[in-house]
């Protein structure tokens, strides 16, 4: 009886280092960056928020970004990039700012500073990721000022893929709400609560190359 139950421990021991063994590369990817630590970022695009309840927008044809990535092997998806910087604006309207629904012109200011690129997967070159702790503020020539935000009030998150062979950061989509309006904001172009997608292109300077199994 003992010899059987120790056989029986044995087996369930062995049992049990197998299935750890087969299922930590699950989470244990990791990745690597190389190309310069010091990054400037340009649209390619025009920067495009909106409102996706009333579908007002916002066009910001002109945005730069810089910021530092992290060079290395063995890294963690998390933080590849943080951008310390983010500026938009359309250079011929009024003050620069950008353009807004209904004649309006606006400014977009980038808060919740850095927002970092985190890779969630790679294939071909290409790593898909998130752009996380995006906040910024609005104030409109009608003298509308809002916050825009993630869910509850905290950092938004926006989807977004780099390429290897171009060096474009994409961003689309995400998560973020328009967090607070003032009396001032026309209810038939934004509202707290609504969804705000952002979009738009940055060429990333120099050239990043990241790789992950």
């Amino acid at each position: 009886m003992r010899k059987l139950t120790r056989n029986v421990l044995t087996a369930g021991a062995a049992t049990v280092v197998a299935l750890g063994v087969t299922s930590t590369p699950a989470w244990a990817a990791t990745w690597t960056v190389s190309g310069g630590t010091s990054i400037t970022g340009t649209n390619t695009t025009s920067l495009i928020a909106k409102d996706t309840a009333t579908g007002a927008t916002v066009n910001c044809s002109k945005s730069t970004a810089s910021g530092t990535a992290v060079n290395g092997t063995g890294l963690s998806g998390t933080g590849l990039a943080s951008l310390n910087s983010v500026a938009f604006s359309t250079p011929t309207n009024p003050n620069g700012w950008c353009s807004g629904p209904a004649g309006i012109v606006v400014q977009v200011t980038a808060t919740g500073l850095p927002w970092k690129f985190n890779g969630t997967s790679y294939s071909a070159g290409v790593t898909t990721g998130t752009l996380t702790g995006v906040k910024a503020t609005i104030h409109g020539s009608d003298e509308c000022d809002a916050t825009i935000t993630g869910p509850s009030g905290g950092p938004g998150t926006i989807s977004g893929t780099y390429t290897n062979s171009t060096g474009v950061l994409s961003v689309s989509g995400g998560n973020l709400r328009v967090a607070t309006v003032d009396a001032d904001c026309d209810p038939t172009l934004i509202n707290a609560g609504d969804p705000i997608t952002l979009s738009g292109k940055y060429k990333i300077s120099p050239i990043l190359t990241v790789t992950s199994p």
